[in-house]
């Protein structure tokens, strides 16, 4: 090859560093969208049960603002992860996917309370 040595260096470094940033970047991204499709999901779920379009996810507040003030629960919710907001939970793209698929499935899901 006919490159300086020095300037083949300083252009694999600037690849290697680049590429680092974009696998990272993209990583936050699909963490971004898994959680935001959970978030979709639960939301969903909880307009459909309540019948309220409005209703929305409280984690701070779930008993409530959410159990007793709908009469309806989380049932299926995996021990693994705890239950508090997904932005402060993890950033395990794995996890994420995991509880994603809980929800998808039906295995985690919004239940109404009876007496």
């Amino acid at each position: 090859m006919n490159i300086d040595n020095q300037d083949f260096v300083s252009k694999m470094e600037g690849f290697t560093i680049q590429g680092m940033k974009g696998a990272a970047k993209n990583h936050q991204e699909r963490v971004s969208d898994v959680r935001a499709n959970i978030h979709d999901i639960i939301n969903g779920g909880l307009h459909k049960i309540t019948g309220n379009p409005h209703a929305n996810m409280q984690w701070t507040h779930y008993f409530h603002n959410i159990v007793q003030h709908y009469q309806v629960m989380i049932v299926g919710w995996p021990n693994s992860v705890p239950f508090m907001n997904l932005i402060k939970v993890s950033s395990s793209l794995s996890e994420l996917k995991r509880l994603f698929n809980l929800w998808d499935k039906c295995i985690t899901c919004w239940k109404t309370l009876t007496d």
